[in-house]
């Protein structure tokens, strides 16, 4: 059964915006009395919907009760990511969708692109990431923030030690991610600190430690942002 994102699900009968009636009508060519499931990724709410009325251009389904969503991220995992290209960006934030993030902050470091993202574009990742949820089963999705300078998502967003796990990727730390994930809880909140490609600058690494991050890394070899990015989600992902 395909699954389509609806925002503010209610019990009863809807119009489907224009989005959804091209991907219900026109991709999947459903009818009226075929169902699909109805998911609000902000809310993290679904329902069983059917088909009634389909027109040119216009399609009603009636919508049965909200419920919780079946499949939700398991731990609050927030990924700040140094902004790079845009399709570079792209990819990032639907790999992190797919590995359970559920919040992306796009900060501005000194090594990053010349012309960062800007508000419609971190928009326009946030509609990447819901449709990056509906094919992966999700039903929720990261919240897309930003763009922040750097300086400002370490403060914003450190945790504690007791109460969460802060962690900055930086190829010359000399402590494992894998060895630090062994000591977190499965439900421990985790943000993820990934520079850009060049990597983060001596003095933005210190303002990670001065935050309480703890730098950590992931093998002998330097790794492209997007492919650090992945890796580290996955390292967490791998842990339930």
């Amino acid at each position: 059964m395909i699954r389509v994102p609806l925002g503010e699900l209610r019990e009863g009968e809807v119009a489907l915006d224009g989005a959804s009636y091209r991907y219900v009508v026109r991709v999947h060519r459903l009818r009226a009395g075929d169902a699909f499931v109805a998911f609000d990724p902000g809310c993290r709410l679904e329902a069983r919907a059917e088909l009634v009325q389909v027109r040119r251009e216009v399609a009603r389904v009636r919508l049965g009760k909200p419920r919780p969503a079946t499949l939700v991220a398991a731990r609050s995992l927030t990924l700040v990511q140094a902004a790079v290209k845009g399709s570079k960006l792209n990819g990032i934030l639907r790999g992190a969708t797919e590995l359970g993030a559920t919040g992306v902050v796009v900060a501005v470091a000194s090594r990053s692109v010349k012309r960062p993202p800007d508000g419609r574009m971190v928009q326009r990742l946030g509609r990447i990431a819901v449709e990056a949820a509906r094919q992966c089963g999700r039903g929720d999705a990261p919240a897309v923030i930003g763009p922040e300078p750097l300086a400002e998502a370490l403060a914003a967003h450190a945790v504690a030690p007791d109460a969460g796990a802060a962690l900055c990727l930086d190829p010359g730390a000399n402590l494992p991610l894998a060895a630090t994930l062994a000591d977190v809880g499965e439900q421990t909140p985790i943000v993820l600190v990934i520079g850009p490609e060049g990597g983060l600058t001596a003095d933005e690494l210190d303002a990670a430690a001065h935050h309480g991050y703890q730098r950590v890394s992931l093998g002998r070899f330097v790794l492209r942002t997007e492919t650090a990015a992945l890796a580290a989600l996955g390292a967490v992902a791998s842990r339930g």
